[in-house]
This record gives C-alpha cells, sequence and structure tokens, in this order.
C-alpha cells in the first residue's frame, strides 16, 4: 500500500509540476504577445506619427488665393464679374506659326486672355520657347533642338511649315525672355509650361520671377512633372504652380490612348501602373498637397461638373486643354467656371 501510495504521490507531483509548466509557459507567452503586440503599436504609432510630421515638414504652403485668382482671372478671389480665361495654346496655333512672337500678337487680336507656351533649351543652354524635342515638325531645321546651338536655331525659319506661312513669313524662334517681355507688352497672362524635370529650368524661371515680380501676379508655371513644380516652390514659393495632367500620360504619347511609349509588354504594364499610382497620388489630393500647387490642368476628356467640383472643394483651381469647339469653351467658362487653353480663337 505504501509503495502504492508514494507512486501515486509522485505521479501527482509530477503532474501538478507539468502543470505549472505549462501554465508558466503560457502565461509567459502570452505576456511576451502581449508586450510584443504593445511594442508593435506604439512602433506603428511612432511611424505613423513621424510620417505625417515628414509630410506636413515637406510640403509647400499653397500661394493665397487672392494672388492665385488675380493671376487666372485678372481679378480677386470671389470676383465673379469675369468669365474664366482663355489661352491661347502656344499662342493659339492653329491662328498662327506656333510658339512664335507673331502668334502671341494674333491671339492679342483676337481677344485671347493669355498665353500658353514652351521652355525649353538650346544645346548652349539658352532657354527658348519651342513645343518639340527635334526641330522638323515646326522649323525648316532637322535633329534635337539641344544638338545645336541659340545662334543656329536663331537662323531657321519657325513659320515656314505653318499652313498661314505667307501671312506670318520668316518667323523666329524667340528667347524666353522675348516671349515674356512680348506677352507684357500686350497685357496678356501667361503659362509658362515646362515638358521635363530640368535644374536648368529651376534657376531660369525662379530668376526671371525675381527679375520681373510682376509675373507674381501675372503667370503660371505648369508641368507634368510635379518634382519639377515641388523644386522650383521650394527654391521660390511665392510663384503660382499648376499640375498638368491626362489619363495614360506615362504610358500613352496621345490623349486618346492609341499610340504607347514602350513597345515591350512589361515596359508598358509597368508604366500602366506607374500611371494608376500617379493619378491616385493627384486625385487623392496627395500631389497638391506636397507641392503646393494651386491648380490642375487637366485634359478636357476629364470635364464634367462633378469632377471639377471636387478639386474646387479642395481649394485647387481647373484649366482644361485644348479645347477648339466654341460650344465646349462656352459650357466649360459659364458652367464650369474653368479657363480654357486653346489652339484657336475663330469659331470651331
Amino acid at each position: 500500500m505504501w509503495a502504492v501510495s508514494g507512486v501515486t504521490g509522485v505521479e501527482q507531483h509530477i503532474g501538478d509540476s507539468q502543470e505549472n509548466l505549462a501554465v508558466s509557459v503560457y502565461a509567459s507567452y502570452f505576456n511576451l504577445v502581449s508586450q510584443s503586440a504593445m511594442v508593435s503599436a506604439y512602433g506603428v504609432a511612432i511611424i505613423l506619427v513621424l510620417s505625417c510630421w515628414a509630410v506636413r515638414w515637406c510640403s509647400i504652403p499653397r500661394v493665397d488665393d487672392n494672388i492665385v485668382s488675380e493671376v487666372i482671372f485678372g481679378v480677386k478671389d470671389g470676383d465673379d464679374s469675369q468669365l474664366p480665361p482663355v489661352f491661347g495654346h502656344r499662342g493659339c496655333a492653329l491662328d498662327a506659326p506656333e510658339n512664335t512672337l507673331a502668334a502671341f500678337k494674333e491671339a492679342k487680336k483676337n481677344n485671347a486672355d493669355g498665353i500658353e507656351f514652351d521652355l525649353t533649351f538650346t544645346r548652349d543652354n539658352v532657354a527658348v520657347i519651342f513645343h518639340d524635342d527635334t526641330l522638323e515638325r515646326t522649323t525648316n531645321g532637322e535633329g534635337p533642338i539641344d544638338n545645336i546651338t541659340f545662334d543656329e536655331l536663331r537662323r531657321l525659319d519657325a513659320s515656314c511649315k505653318h499652313p498661314l506661312a505667307e501671312r506670318f513669313p520668316k518667323e523666329r524662334v524667340p528667347t524666353l525672355e522675348e516671349g515674356v517681355e512680348e506677352c507684357l507688352r500686350l497685357g496678356m497672362r501667361l503659362i509658362i509650361d515646362v515638358k521635363r524635370y530640368d535644374s536648368r529650368a529651376v534657376e531660369v524661371v525662379d530668376k526671371l520671377f525675381r527679375e520681373r515680380p510682376e509675373l507674381y501676379r501675372r503667370a503660371l508655371v505648369a508641368s507634368f512633372y510635379h518634382n519639377f513644380v515641388y523644386s522650383l516652390r521650394r527654391r521660390n514659393p511665392g510663384i503660382v504652380t499648376a499640375l498638368t495632367w491626362q489619363p495614360g500620360v506615362l504610358t500613352y504619347e496621345d490623349v486618346n490612348k492609341t499610340r504607347p511609349y514602350h513597345e515591350s509588354f512589361f515596359a508598358h504594364m509597368l508604366y500602366t501602373m506607374a500611371d494608376w499610382l500617379l493619378d491616385k497620388a493627384l486625385h487623392s489630393g496627395f500631389l497638391p498637397y506636397m507641392t503646393g500647387a494651386s491648380v490642375v490642368m487637366i485634359s478636357d476628356n476629364m470635364m464634367s461638373n462633378k469632377y471639377v467640383n471636387a478639386w474646387y472643394n479642395r481649394g485647387v483651381y481647373v484649366i482644361t486643354w485644348t479645347t477648339n469647339n466654341l460650344a465646349a469653351k462656352d459650357f466649360y467658362r459659364q458652367s464650369l467656371r474653368v479657363g480654357v487653353i486653346t489652339d484657336t480663337m475663330h469659331p470651331a
């Protein structure tokens, strides 16, 4: 009996020990998990706080709405006495040779409110007003524009390929300074369009505004490249800027999405994904918040009351491009209250 009783006591003791060990292990595990969860929660919270602080610290405040309204409309914010403006796309490229001083004068004569033109550089770093990467489409030159000097560019005819070349003979590619001077002389507002990120453009545009303070209330700088807009406003936060966008801008050459940039399926899918991310970053308000852009310039196939109101509710102005139909222009200006960029001031 004693032997049996002793064995039973030992077994009971062992069982109790195992149970206590299991409870102890479970308790330790639970405490570890709980502490880890708390640490993880604190870690996530810290990361979120730091991320929000970093975004806020890196973001650039927008220019005052009264100044933005004056740049776009020519009146103070809240003054609805004026219709939204019409800007001549490259100086109204259907009415005169694009991006020439003759086009700017013709646009003024035809009652455009402002001029949109493109900034690029020659091989010797002269800032000029020209749209394409190459010379063939609009001049009697050949090859990339950044392969020739300004003196060589100046000898080219910028009107010879235009249907109205006889009316506007031997126009030259103007410098940025010449184009700005002419627009100011004509009393026009300006949209300076920078086609790609270029540190030279940041420096040149910043210098231009500092030397001509009237541009702060007369000119808007726009680009598809949000990193350019950010760099420019980080350097000179007083400049009113616009983010330009169209669906598929990174994937397709054209608004109708018929000419993809890349033949490779992998590259095409990669840029399609990049376009999706860009779309979300823009329409969530993240890019306007970070860059402090006051305006979005959006292709006219996106225009609707709902779309425009979504931007206005964020305090962001809208300009649409490129609209040549007279009825569409009237609808955008009168009903949607957005500015219009057009190739022609004549009915179309």
